[in-house]
């Protein structure tokens, strides 16, 4: 059901109509605020004090899809879903660029002390590890494996219990960060940075899940290397993972650092000598 191409094309639109819907909304309330119609008490500043903040909003939306489409992958190919993964980080920091531009345009920060600059370096980075990763892909030569039925069981199986966690969980963080947001005018705690709703419970979600993979697969791969090169994919996973609980420079450290470690295991599984050990 979740993964056929017609609930993929209907998925697709449901968010490309979402993601528009959103963003007439967002730019709505931001003017509304700018003429005095509604009270800014009620709207953290740093997603409604200017017209570009506006922009978060169709690039959330795009970052759901972009997570349908890791699950729809990882039963198919371990390699592809990683590369989505560095894709949604990749994605996350330039929606982020879009609410750090506020900052600036209204003259409050300057540059060298926004995050925008943190978080515009980060995506440049990781963009060129995603472009690494992808070349190397598209010069793989797959090695055959002969995966047991029970195995492919398990991947359909766990991709279809991660795709209804997807729907639940991101429901559920979407209503609960709504709910924060009207009752922020009476609390002085700060609103949870939406980058980090949903995707810091996903990310652990999607570690063990792939620990689940790894492990079951073991029997599967009797080449050595396969088996380091998918735990290094766990490690990537894992330090995508740990960068939802970091800020700055620190965060950006770690999430290059993830990437390049899932860059590094297809280029050095893919060497010559390797290679030539899968043909004995």
């Amino acid at each position: 059901m979740f993964f056929t191409e017609k609930f993929k094309s209907r998925f697709e639109l449901v968010t490309l109509y979402f993601g528009i819907s959103t963003f007439f909304i967002h730019a709505a309330i931001i003017f509304f605020l700018k003429w005095g119609w509604l009270d800014a008490a009620f709207f953290p500043k740093n997603l409604f004090g200017n017209p570009f903040s506006a922009l978060f909003s169709p690039f959330s939306s795009l970052l759901v899809y972009e997570v349908y489409l890791l699950i729809y992958y990882l039963r198919k190919s371990y390699t592809k879903s990683i590369s989505k993964q560095l894709e949604i980080m990749a994605l996350i920091l330039l929606r982020n660029c879009f609410k750090d531009a506020g900052s600036l345009t209204d003259g409050t920060k300057l540059l060298f002390q926004s995050e925008l600059i943190k978080d515009l370096t980060g995506f440049v980075l990781l963009m060129l590890l995603v472009w690494a990763f992808y070349y190397l892909d598209a010069k793989r030569v797959d090695f055959k494996v002969q995966l047991s039925e029970r195995f492919i069981l398990l991947k359909d199986r766990m991709a279809v219990v991660l795709m209804v966690v997807f729907f639940v969980l991101s429901i559920y963080s979407f209503s609960d960060w709504v709910i924060g947001l009207f009752h922020y005018s009476n609390s002085s705690a700060v609103l949870e940075d939406p980058s980090h709703i949903f995707y810091k419970e996903f990310f652990t979600l999607l570690t063990f899940a792939d620990v689940l993979l790894l492990l079951s697969s073991a029997k599967n791969l009797k080449n050595t290397v396969l088996i380091i090169r998918n735990s290094g994919y766990v490690l990537a996973t894992f330090l995508l993972r740990i960068s939802f609980s970091l800020h700055g420079w620190e965060r950006i450290f770690i999430l290059v650092l993830g990437a390049a470690m899932a860059v590094f295991m297809l280029w050095i599984s893919r060497r010559q000598v390797f290679l030539e050990l899968k043909e004995e």
